[in-house]
């Protein structure tokens, strides 16, 4: 009884959007529905979702981010990485800056993100279902980034789900700011372990409040940190800023991480089946 009226005053209390049919309103421990994407039309919802588009970061990768390599189908997005010669949009003649300078690039994939469209605020808990691609050389991800006024890495990164191909029963999950608020990248590495994350779907869960932050994959707590670990000299702590979400397939580069991409394993799918985000009253 006593946890049916705290719920209700939790909802009361919240400015909700309503959940859809999948997704429950309300989770264990307070989690109240406020955004999300079952993906169920026919094409990328643009008030939820920006693309990103051309070579846009990734020095050594081998993809151009394009439109036609998102697709919103039968409930999932699906982002299909291809081995075609691929125009990058971003391409300016005689520019300095690295990713300006390549013309071409021998794949084309996808990339989607939040930023700018909608950001997330602690407590949050944000959570995701979804089927990695296999094949030599990709590298998908699903991260968040703060939002401030630092550069990289110093605004800090999240990688909830990140995967190169040559360890295809491995998940990355890591904790990313700047040592000490400077461009030296101070970062905290967890991982789990499946036969083959490709075979099937799996869910994977971003939660933190003021104090600590966690990775979860199926129920099962990969990694967390301590916010505080990530205090400034100045007194900034940029995981208690805002992020945003992006969810993208990489293909090779940076050396060994990950491997060389081979053209006769492609197109590969990333299939994302849903993205959910819950908060709490503050």
């Amino acid at each position: 009884m006593m946890k049916t009226l705290l719920s209700a005053m939790v909802l009361a209390a919240l400015p909700l959007t309503a959940a859809p049919d999948k997704a429950p309103r309300e989770l264990e421990g307070g989690w109240v529905y406020e955004w999300g994407d079952e993906f169920n039309g026919n094409k990328l919802n643009t008030k939820k979702w920006a693309y990103e588009l051309g070579v846009v970061r990734n020095p050594g990768a081998s993809q151009a981010y394009t439109k036609k390599s998102v697709a919103v189908k039968n409930g999932k997005l699906i982002i299909t990485s291809r081995a075609q010669e691929t125009p990058n949009c971003n391409y300016r003649e005689g520019s300095d800056r690295w990713f300006e300078k390549i013309k071409t690039q021998p794949f084309a994939s996808g990339s989607v993100t939040t930023r700018n469209v909608k950001h997330f605020e602690a407590p949050g808990r944000l959570e995701f279902r979804a089927r990695i691609p296999r094949g030599k050389g990709v590298w998908p991800a699903i991260w968040t980034m703060h939002v401030n006024n630092y550069g990289w890495p110093a605004n800090g990164e999240i990688d909830i789900l990140e995967h190169i191909s040559q360890e295809p029963e491995t998940c990355y999950c890591i904790f990313r700011w700047g040592r000490n608020g400077g461009n030296q990248e101070q970062k905290v590495i967890r991982t789990r372990r499946f036969q083959d994350y490709s075979k099937k779907f799996h869910t994977y869960v971003l939660e933190w409040d003021d104090k600590i932050m966690r990775i979860l994959i199926d129920d099962e707590e990969v990694g967390r940190v301590n916010i505080a670990d990530a205090n400034y000299p100045n007194g900034d702590n940029p995981l208690r800023t805002p992020c945003y979400i992006i969810i993208n397939t990489a293909i090779g580069g940076h050396g060994t991480w990950p491997e060389m991409a081979n053209p006769k394993d492609y197109p590969v799918r990333f299939e994302i089946d849903y993205v959910r985000y819950y908060t709490k009253k503050k």
